[in-house]
């Protein structure tokens, strides 16, 4: 398995992750495909003999020297195995090195397993976002920044 900055071609690929990982709440064809073209997107893939079987996207601001993890997903049958911890370090380094020093992303209060993930790499809770997702569902508001380490408080979730 390697990790690659996807290009148009991997559309298929991860719009099938988009649609078994989030459903409904998926990405459009329309956004992907402008995050693969935008020089302020960067979108990576793991792919598995080929076959893109993760993905993570991410925005950033110059301006705000912040990076966000708008999506990281790994298809089920793939899990478990370090993939979107991998894809989460290389999306870190690639935002890094345009300049990020601090990172952002918002997950569902319900995805223990991410909110873990996240947690021990170093992102802290900075705020519940009630009603962020369809049906109320709410979001942790999650944020890593590099200028501030150990200078950080955070909001304790049970």
């Amino acid at each position: 398995m390697r990790i690659r900055r996807a290009s148009l071609g991997d559309m298929p690929g991860i719009m099938r992750i988009e649609d078994l990982c989030f459903g409904r709440r998926r990405f459009s064809p329309q956004l992907v495909q402008s995050m693969l073209l935008r020089d302020d997107c960067l979108v990576l893939v793991t792919v598995d003999a080929e076959v893109v079987v993760g993905a993570a996207m991410c925005t950033f601001s110059r301006f705000q020297e912040t990076g966000r993890i708008a999506s990281i997903a790994v298809l089920a049958e793939h899990r478990g195995r370090g993939i979107g911890r991998s894809l989460l370090k290389a999306s870190e380094s690639e935002l890094r090195d345009r300049g990020a020093s601090r990172f952002t992303l918002e997950v569902s209060v319900d995805n223990a397993a991410a909110i873990d993930m996240y947690r021990s790499n170093g992102y802290s809770v900075g705020s519940i976002i009630a009603d962020y997702y369809e049906k109320g569902e709410s979001a942790l508001y999650m944020e890593k920044d590099l200028t501030m380490r150990g200078k950080r408080t955070s909001v304790k979730v049970s």
